[in-house]
């Protein structure tokens, strides 16, 4: 090699590694050789400002230096406008890798705050809450028995796209971030789609992990009352029985935790069902996998929704969201055996759901009259409601603050399936044809699913299938989160079907068979199809001209060979009992004697398709075992 070469590739090393030294040398400059804590902007402005990215990504190197064996700093991935996602990994057992959680068999925790980067408390709370246990030395330190893993931003281009005004029914701090992500996504509807690059990270990172336990750190909207905080645990129904036990033995223990700290939290999300008028009543919110919470549910794992009142000042709100976060750690360490035993048996509960009955979908009971409901007594304020209201007019409620009240309200939380979404499992799985794999798998890879690539062709297949009419398609007016929703109708039946080389079959019986029902089912609310992924299912695309439909049905009645010669001698020979079946019904049903496109219909509907896959849900189920 060229001297001058070797000489110049030395000294550009040399730099680049002189550079790095530099780099990690400026972190461990920066750490108070005093052992002083390592103060975030919201300590410093006596929690009046909140800190800029930059300093969770400075804090996140600091500790990792500071804390070698029990902090790693790493990047989850980037966000629409590439910003990194930064994450730490914290363990006194030195327990920093997936791999080395599954050795040791350490129960593992999530902490996400910043999805709604308006709804910040979380992130100084978290960051205040991980220097606390690395300061700790004591034996009763959640660290010794479990690892945690933060994300104190999850939205970091929503919490970066600052303002004073963005979020007008909280309390501080001065600026705030932006509820939605910078392609306007709200992350805390995406679990299931994952439309962004951030929850595409987040999904990686929960398969490499496999947390026991997600806590997911918010504010609540801005209804005002005097609770300082609310917990919602998932699941809470329709889950698996031990499992669902475990959530609420968590969720118990938490609650009474905190209430001998002097704080005043609810074991629900507090929803109105009259939103100006509190003691009309409270409804259990019933949550889908699009949330956080109940995605881990579905998961077979323990998800912790936490929710600050909004309008407490913010160093309150920070304050009771450092104590509900040291409290949920210190309960899911005292219960983490319990936890995870119930989790690793509906794991197991999960391989064997081929055949059985399923609910999708749940709603609130709500009895016919007060005297039926149960009531609770919320710490709420004296208020009005005025109708018709000054200025605006129409129906108002006017809180006033200075009188403290106790609502003694109609609580209802009677949790029952909705019955239009209970439906009886496949026995083996669902098959998705070639065409729509492309669509598929990537969905299935985002989730961790099982699945198998076939690799031969099979000309005739028996499945279920569903075929929808065209009234049974509901097609939402507006966009949710960028998407339309929609909503099919229709029962599995019989159906015969070419399955292609290349074709997927997604076992039912599987660890997360939850999710596979949640996203292949179409009556779940967050399917594939609820999400309008399949939607070209359900779009004409060639139509039958009404001279040519009109043209037809003389011949069905004026020149019946012609039927014969176009469409066989089956149809043929229907047409007496068509016809005899027509003049019945134009006795009988009045509506259909002055309706002429139902007339119309009637005949056209016995021809075969001229669209055969119209209206046809492009995923199969299928009985066999064939494909195991």
């Amino acid at each position: 090699m060229n001297k001058l070469l070797v000489l110049f590739l030395s000294a550009l090393f040399a730099q680049i590694s002189s550079s790095s030294m530099s780099l990690d040398q400026s972190y461990t400059n920066n750490l108070n050789s005093s052992g002083e804590k390592l103060t975030l902007t919201s300590e410093k402005t006596n929690f009046k400002e909140t800190g800029r990215y930059s300093e969770v990504k400075d804090l996140c190197h600091k500790f990792a230096l500071k804390y070698p064996r029990e902090i790693a700093c790493k990047v989850m991935g980037l966000t629409s406008e590439k910003r990194e996602i930064f994450y730490l990994i914290s363990s006194k057992k030195g327990a920093l890798t997936p791999e080395i959680n599954v050795r040791k068999k350490l129960p593992i925790v999530f902490i996400i705050a910043g999805t709604h980067a308006g709804e910040i408390d979380g992130k100084d709370a978290s960051l205040m809450k991980l220097r606390e246990l690395l300061e700790n030395k004591g034996s009763d330190n959640p660290l010794n028995t479990m690892t945690l893993v933060w994300i104190p931003v999850f939205n970091v281009d929503g919490h970066e796209h600052r303002g004073r005004f963005q979020r007008p029914n909280q309390e501080g701090p001065f600026e705030q971030g932006e509820r939605t992500t910078a392609r306007r996504i709200n992350l805390n509807r995406d679990w299931m789609l994952a439309q962004t690059p951030e929850m595409k990270s987040m999904l990686n990172l929960i398969n490499q992990w496999n947390p026991a336990v997600t806590i997911d750190l918010h504010v609540t909207d801005g209804l005002r009352f005097r609770h300082d905080v609310s917990l919602t645990v998932a699941p809470e129904f329709g889950g698996e029985t031990e499992l669902t036990q475990s959530a609420k033995t968590l969720l118990k223990q938490t609650l009474t935790s905190l209430e001998q700290m002097g704080h005043h939290p609810l074991g629900f999300y507090p929803r109105l069902l009259d939103k100006e008028d509190p003691k009309a009543g409270l409804i259990l919110d019933i949550d889908t996998p699009r949330n956080s919470h109940t995605y881990a549910a579905i998961r077979n794992r323990i998800g912790i929704l936490v929710e600050d009142y909004a309008w407490e000042s913010y160093p309150l709100r920070v304050k009771t969201c450092l104590d509900t976060l040291g409290v949920l750690l210190n309960t899911i360490a005292s219960q983490s055996q319990d936890i995870l035993k119930a989790e690793s048996k509906t794991d197991e509960l999960s391989k064997s759901k081929g055949g059985s009955l399923y609910s999708l979908d749940f709603e609130v009971d709500i009895p016919p009259t007060k005297s039926q409901s149960k009531m609770v007594d919320i710490l709420g304020y004296k208020y009005e409601i005025l109708n018709p209201a000054p200025i605006v007019g129409g129906r108002q409620i006017s809180y006033n603050l200075k009188v403290e009240e106790i609502w003694h309200t109609p609580f209802y939380d009677d949790v029952q399936p909705s019955k239009q979404s209970v439906i009886t499992l496949p026995d083996s799985g669902y098959l998705v044809p070639l065409a729509w794999v492309d669509l598929v798998k990537p969905y299935l890879d985002l989730h961790g699913l099982s699945y198998k690539v076939l690799k031969a062709n099979t000309l005739n297949m028996n499945v279920q299938a569903i075929r929808v009419q065209p009234e049974d398609v509901v097609f939402e007016s507006s966009s949710f989160q960028g998407r339309q929703m929609t909503y099919i109708s229709g029962q599995w039946s019989p159906h015969n079907t070419a399955i292609q080389k290349g074709s997927i079959f997604v076992p039912i019986n599987q660890t997360k068979s939850n999710l596979v029902v949640h996203l292949l089912e179409p009556k779940g609310p967050d399917s594939m199809s609820a999400w309008g992924i399949f939607n070209t299912a359900y779009e004409i695309s060639d139509y039958l001209a009404n001279h040519r439909a009109f043209e037809l049905v003389r011949w069905m009645n004026e020149d019946e060979h012609k039927i014969k010669e176009l469409y066989g001698e089956e149809l043929f020979n229907q047409i007496p009992q068509l016809k005899s079946e027509y003049e019945r019904k134009m006795q009988v049903d009045e509506s259909f004697r002055f309706d002429p496109q139902a007339r119309l219909n009637f005949w056209i509907s016995v021809l075969p398709q001229q669209d055969p896959s119209l209206n046809l849900y492009p995923i199969f189920r299928t009985q066999s075992n064939a494909f195991k």
